[in-house]
């Protein structure tokens, strides 16, 4: 199990991972769940599933290759520690979003949700990468399987749920539409986000990040409140 400290730092992980070079690592990292987390994150998004060994991952984090199999058992036991550290992650801010309502109006938290969910993902480009290529690819069923039913389902169905109340929705129509406005909005989020930088070639997202998570923020806001 993912301590609640490696999944609140999932976001500092991910950029240390990709900057660490090789070497010894500092006293007290050899044995740093958040390192190793980290640095199976950046692989698997970077190479695939397929093309990331266990031994690539251990090179990345500056450790034993035997840590790895001792702590996660397998290749497929590491790639679940990482979806589960960033699906409880999710879920925890979710929680925390939507249990604070003081002095909001229903359409200031749906503009907070929407802000949110967009913050989250922009600090979370490789993990967004790596749910793309696995769902696009759809190559091995068990890690989709994984997917679905340790982060998409849970979040996805937290998601419909808040934003009805929300909106007032009621109708089973209402709500077969609005749970496929989530699925776009959120799909078209990760999507920008991480080929951000190709995109950029073929229309100006934005000037800074601020302004391309502001766009984003609007897009989604405007997603979910059509009728």
């Amino acid at each position: 199990m993912v301590s609640r400290r490696e999944k609140e730092n999932a976001l500092t992980i991910c950029k240390i991972s990709t900057e660490r070079g090789r070497g010894r690592p500092r006293k007290g990292e050899e044995h740093d769940g958040e390192a190793l987390i980290g640095a199976a994150l950046a692989c698997f998004a970077e190479n695939g599933f397929d093309k990331t060994t266990l031994r690539t991952i251990a090179a990345r984090a500056r450790v034993d290759v035997a840590l790895l199999s001792y702590r996660f058992g397998s290749k497929l036991g590491l790639w679940t520690a990482v979806l589960d550290a960033m699906a409880e992650d999710t879920l925890q801010r979710l929680d925390d979003w939507t249990s604070t309502k003081e002095g909001l109006t229903t359409e200031m938290q749906l503009q907070r949700l929407c802000s949110n969910m967009v913050t989250m993902v922009t600090e979370r480009p490789l993990f967004a990468q790596l749910l793309i290529s696995e769902i696009m690819t759809g190559a091995d069923e068990e890690r989709q399987s994984l997917i679905e039913a340790r982060m998409v389902h849970p979040i996805h169905h937290r998601l419909v749920d808040y934003t009805a109340k929300l909106r007032n929705l009621t109708s089973e129509d209402a709500l077969a539409k609005l749970a496929l406005s989530l699925m776009a909005s959120m799909s078209m989020i990760g999507v920008l986000v991480s080929t951000r930088h190709f995109l950029s070639r073929l229309a100006p997202l934005a000037e800074d990040d601020e302004a391309f998570r502001a766009r984003l923020t609007s897009l989604m806001h405007h997603i979910l409140t059509q009728p």
